[in-house]
């Protein structure tokens, strides 16, 4: 567990903090049962994190998963006026579709199938958390803080996705991922841009960009390559129907406290999903796998025949415990930042019109 992550965290452990930040979001008060129920969330988080940290690699995705599922539910709560916990929907949000028979027959052939397991969003606790968070993603054009920030569109109910799928689209897993696959789903971006009368455009790495550029190009993007970049741009009414789909790196930052931007390919045609969304996907798959087939499970990471994925797998653990926690802060202070400037916005409307 990273200290300064979870000293910062120790907020949403704090009744009065909670009522303080409520009020500068809302402008409205929080009652201390409701943020009683959102401190008690972050505290389980923190220790169901604390125990996985010290578990061994047989439970330890399934205790993260459920840190990560309490944190959540202590975010959602905050960012949700009005309502407490008998407001929450029931069930996790998400479902195994058919990972019996994925995973069926000889154990080794069951191991190489563990990339096609898939799951389906539903109601519960993963669609309330989308919804509250507004699906939204903090960019890092430049900087460690916060250039820009973008709400996807919310998805349906019923989408289903592989863990392949996801795990394809994290730039922090690239060095360990199988190597036909590396770069095939992710480019980094050099330089990026974007005006309503201008329209979107970016530098991204070409040789990353090239095995899904089509994907864009079917979308309404130009690409341009050239040389080592290949140039991406559309207007702002391509943009605005079909968002990029960004991804960071986070856990190997560049000089060590810049997340590192990449475009993605999209996760499906109509379908993007925050970088939160994906880590809490991805905790679910190995939380799920963990608790459902364990004979699996160990075999993976205990030197089986068909274990390929095992060091993509396992840095896909450590990437979720790494990264959750810190988006989470990171949204938090992103929308305080964004109630402080719309108040200041407020006030000096206020001033002006009270001038004229």
């Amino acid at each position: 567990m990273n200290n300064k992550t979870w000293q910062y965290l120790l907020g949403l452990e704090s009744v009065d903090i909670v009522l303080d930040w409520h009020k500068k979001l809302y402008n409205r008060e929080l009652s201390t049962r409701r943020a009683n129920e959102i401190t008690s969330a972050a505290k389980q988080a923190k220790e169901y994190f604390r125990n996985a940290e010290n578990a061994a690699n047989t439970v330890r995705p399934l205790l993260t998963f459920y840190g990560i599922a309490s944190l959540a539910r202590a975010t959602l709560l905050l960012l949700k006026p009005g309502h407490g916990e008998e407001s929450l929907v029931r069930g996790h949000g998400l479902e195994t579709t058919d990972w019996s028979n994925t995973l069926s027959g000889d154990l080794s052939t069951a191991l190489k199938s563990i990339g096609n397991l898939k799951i389906r969003t539903s109601a519960g606790l993963f669609s309330d958390f989308l919804k509250q968070t507004e699906n939204h993603i903090c960019i890092h054009a430049r900087s460690s803080a916060v250039d820009w920030r973008l709400s996807y569109p919310q998805p349906p109910l019923g989408v289903e996705l592989t863990f392949e799928a996801l795990l394809f689209r994290v730039p922090d897993l690239w060095r360990i991922l199988p190597k036909s696959e590396i770069g095939s789903h992710f480019a980094s971006v050099n330089e990026m841009s974007y005006a309503d009368a201008d329209g979107f455009f970016a530098n991204v790495n070409s040789k990353q960009f090239e095995a899904f550029q089509a994907s864009y190009v079917d979308l309404g993007y130009e690409v341009t390559p050239n040389g080592d970049l290949s140039k991406i741009k559309c207007n702002s009414q391509v943009f605005d129907a079909a968002l990029p789909q960004f991804m960071h790196a986070y856990v190997n930052k560049m000089f060590g406290s810049i997340p590192s931007l990449h475009i993605a390919k999209p996760i499906q045609k109509d379908i993007r999903l925050s970088e939160l969304a994906i880590a809490y996907m991805l905790s679910y798959f190995l939380g799920m796998l963990t608790r459902y087939f364990p004979t699996h499970w160990v075999a993976l990471h205990s030197g089986t025949k068909g274990d390929v994925l095992w060091p993509t797998v396992s840095a896909a653990q450590s990437y979720v415990e790494t990264v959750f926690p810190e988006m989470i802060i990171e949204l938090i202070q992103d929308k305080l930042s964004g109630a402080r400037e719309a108040e200041v916005k407020e006030k000096k409307g206020e001033k002006g019109s009270g001038s004229d």
